[in-house]
């Protein structure tokens, strides 16, 4: 089953040296419900590029660090590697597209381009990338419902505390990504000066006991931290 999300949930960041075309793609995808960042540099792009980001919309022709040196560098770190990259780009010749995908892009969209197709085909890259927009998230026999802070295993109730449902749902809503102790102190605790990286060990440990047999789908990262991974991904591990 698809992992779903509530596209609010959903981080994009919109990367582009012209400030117009970073506004006007923005606002779109904000009418979706989208959570939108934006770098106008490919330097910006590169240090925003964070785990939390769900999808980047990337154009190439940037000053100093084009768009191509970004995902190059994004997909060169574990922690961001499989981040979605569309690349939208006045550069519209086969041989560029054939590059940019070549290069580890998703999609790529050639300018001048209606902002409701660039959003058209976030959704789309979204939805091949297993994340899709809803108030519950599903994998497997897993059932995460975001609006009641719950969640079912095989139809069962977890019995999840509230700082256990936050982390099983961060890490579900990001498959694959691998997180620090300290970003998820970050995200999931809003005060991380008042605990230590031990906590989310602590947490993990609960959570992998009340997940039982399903507890193979958070791995852990040596030397990193933590991530979530599917079915087929965590029999290959």
């Amino acid at each position: 089953m698809p992992i779903t999300a509530d596209p609010s949930d959903i981080n994009v960041l919109v990367v582009d040296d012209e400030k117009d075309v970073v506004e006007v793609v923005s606002h779109f995808l904000k009418e979706e419900g989208y959570t939108v960042h934006t770098a106008n540099s490919g330097e910006e792009a590169i240090e925003k590029a964070s785990p939390d980001i769900d999808i980047i919309v990337l154009d190439i022709m940037l000053p100093e660090l084009d768009g191509y040196e970004v995902c190059q560098r994004i997909r060169s770190r574990v922690e961001t590697e499989t981040i979605p990259i569309i690349f939208l780009s006045a550069k519209t010749e086969e041989e560029d597209q054939v590059q940019g995908l070549m290069m580890g892009g998703d999609d790529y969209l050639t300018k001048p381009v209606s902002p409701q197709v660039v959003v058209a085909h976030v959704k789309a890259v979204l939805r091949r990338s297993g994340i899709e927009e809803s108030k519950i998230l599903e994998v497997d026999d897993l059932v995460i419902y975001e609006d009641e802070y719950r969640a079912e295993l095989g139809g069962e109730d977890l019995g999840l505390t509230l700082t256990e449902f936050e982390l099983l749902r961060y890490l579900v809503r990001h498959p694959r990504k691998a997180f620090t102790r300290q970003q998820l102190l970050e995200t999931i605790w809003k005060d991380a000066m008042m605990v230590t990286e031990r906590t989310v060990d602590a947490h993990i440990k609960n959570l992998r006991e009340k997940l039982g047999d399903f507890a193979k789908h958070i791995q852990t990262v040596r030397g990193v931290g933590y991530r979530f991974v599917r079915e087929e991904e965590s029999a290959e591990a």
